[in-house]
C-alpha cells in the first residue's frame, strides 16, 4: 500500500496575516492537470480566529485567498461623511477595514498607494463597492504631500464575455503590468513591485497591536511617516557617496535611525521608494 506525501505549504491568513505551514497531500495535484486546487484552512490551523480558502496552481504554488465570512461588498452600505464618518458617527477601525479588505490586499493597497503605483479591484458589473470609504482610509494615512497623488478604481469585469476569470484577468496584468490589481475574493492578482509586502506587513501589525481600535489607522499614520524620514536619512547619506552597497548603508542609516530596525530588505523598500517617487538617480546609487 502506496503512503500518501505530503508538502509543507506555508499559507497566510488574509484577515490577520498570521502565517503557519500546513500539510498537504499531494495527491490533490497529481489528480488535476490544469485549474486550481482550492483548500479550506479551519480555524486554529494558520490562526486561532478564523477561517479561510487558499487557491493553489496544479504546481502547488499559492495563487491566492478567499475568506468564507466577511465580504468586500460590505463596505457598500457604508457611505462617509465630510468628516470620514459612516453610519452612526463611528470611524471605520483599521482592524474592521483589514478584516473585510484582506489583511494582504490591503497592504498591498498601502504599498500601491505609498510607492506611487495605479491600483484596481477588478469587479463584476452587478458587483457594488464603495471605493470612496476605500479611498478615504488610504488617504487618510498618508503623508500629506502624498495624499490625492493615486486611487484605487474599478476595471469591470465582462463575465458573460470571459466565462473563465483568469483569461480576463491575464488581458489586464498585460495591458496594465506596473499596476497593483486584486478582486473582490481578497486575492491579488498582480504585485508589480519585487520588494514584497514585508515593510508594510510589520507596521500593520504594529497599529492593530494598539487596544484603543479608534488610533490604530493614526498609528499606521505615524509609522509610515517614520518610513519617509528614514528615507530622507538615507538621500543624506547617499548625497554624500557616489554608490554605496547594501551592506554599508544598513550599517550607515543604523547610525541615524537608532529606534528603527535597518535590514537589507529595509533598504530596498527605501530604494524602491527614492526611484518611484523622488530620483531614478540617486536610487541607482545603491547596490547589491
Amino acid at each position: 500500500m502506496q503512503s500518501v506525501q505530503y508538502k509543507l505549504i506555508e499559507v497566510v491568513c488574509p484577515l490577520c496575516g498570521s502565517a503557519k505551514a500546513v500539510p498537504v497531500p499531494m495527491t490533490l495535484f497529481s489528480e488535476k492537470k490544469f485549474g486550481h486546487v482550492k483548500i479550506q484552512v479551519p480555524k486554529g490551523v494558520a490562526c486561532e480566529e478564523h477561517v479561510f480558502i487558499v487557491f493553489l496552481d496544479v504546481q502547488a504554488r499559492i495563487i491566492g485567498y478567499e475568506t468564507v465570512d466577511i465580504s468586500i461588498s460590505s463596505l457598500a452600505k457604508f457611505e462617509p461623511r465630510e468628516d470620514g464618518s459612516i453610519e452612526d458617527g463611528k470611524t471605520i477601525s483599521l482592524r474592521e477595514f483589514i478584516e473585510i479588505m484582506g489583511f494582504q490586499c490591503f497592504a498591498g493597497l498601502v504599498h500601491a498607494k505609498l510607492f506611487n503605483y495605479p491600483l484596481y479591484i477588478i469587479v463584476k458589473e452587478e458587483f457594488k463597492v464603495n471605493l470612496n470609504v476605500i479611498n478615504n482610509v488610504l488617504e487618510d494615512v498618508m503623508p500629506e504631500m502624498y495624499k490625492n497623488t493615486r486611487s484605487l478604481k474599478t476595471i469591470t469585469y465582462p463575465s458573460d464575455v470571459y466565462p473563465v476569470a483568469t483569461y480576463f484577468y491575464a488581458l489586464v496584468k498585460n495591458k496594465r503590468k506596473v499596476a497593483f490589481l486584486m478582486n473582490p475574493r481578497k486575492q491579488i492578482v498582480q504585485m508589480p513591485w519585487k520588494t514584497g509586502l514585508e515593510l508594510e506587513k510589520t507596521i500593520i501589525n504594529s497599529a492593530v497591536s494598539k487596544q484603543d481600535q479608534n488610533e490604530q489607522l493614526k498609528f499606521l499614520a505615524f509609522y509610515i511617516s517614520k518610513f519617509l524620514e528614514d528615507v530622507d536619512k538615507t538621500i543624506i547619506i547617499l548625497k554624500t557617496l557616489k554608490k554605496s552597497s547594501l551592506k554599508d548603508l544598513v550599517k550607515k542609516l543604523q547610525e541615524k535611525a537608532i529606534t528603527s530596525t535597518v535590514t537589507k530588505n529595509y533598504i530596498n523598500s527605501i530604494k524602491e521608494f527614492i526611484h518611484r517617487r523622488i530620483s531614478p538617480d540617486i536610487a541607482k546609487k545603491i547596490h547589491n
